[in-house]
């Protein structure tokens, strides 16, 4: 919960919102437009299966991030030394019952971003040597 209060307050100094339920329309998160997500969980487990909690930071994982689904690029917007602004890019882009699933690649993991397209409510998953990451989260609209 503190992570999701701290996200919220982020995206507030940012002067960004998360709208009202009764204002997502369908399509709002469609990848139409760039949107700023916020990480407010995450879960690592190492391949002996044991796994434990963590934050965005721990893992090396962008707190706050920018998607870029038509540029096809993912932006670093958390502040930790030498990573603003870091791109990561999309390599595929896929729409299935109402959700744009994003996938792509740094370094030597791999990585899939599932986005609501009508809540902007975020999965992910990371997966690299004997490691993986599900990473989970919101995203607003700029």
């Amino acid at each position: 919960m503190r992570a999701m209060l701290l996200v919220v307050a982020v995206l507030g100094m940012l002067g960004l919102s998360f709208p009202q339920p009764s204002a997502y329309a369908a399509g709002k998160f469609d990848g139409s437009a760039p949107v700023i997500c916020g990480t407010t969980a995450v879960t690592e487990c190492g391949a002996d299966g044991r796994c434990q909690r963590g934050t965005a930071t721990d893992v090396n994982f962008p707190a706050i991030f920018q998607v870029d689904a038509a540029g096809k690029k993912l932006r670093n917007l958390h502040s930790n030394p030498g990573e603003q602004g870091k791109e990561s890019p999309i390599r595929n882009v896929d729409h299935a019952n109402g959700k744009m699933i994003l996938s792509g690649a740094e370094g030597d993991r791999g990585w899939s971003v599932l986005i609501h397209e009508s809540t902007g409510q975020i999965s992910a998953a990371v997966a690299g040597d004997g490691e993986g990451f599900v990473i989970f989260g919101q995203c607003a609209l700029p």
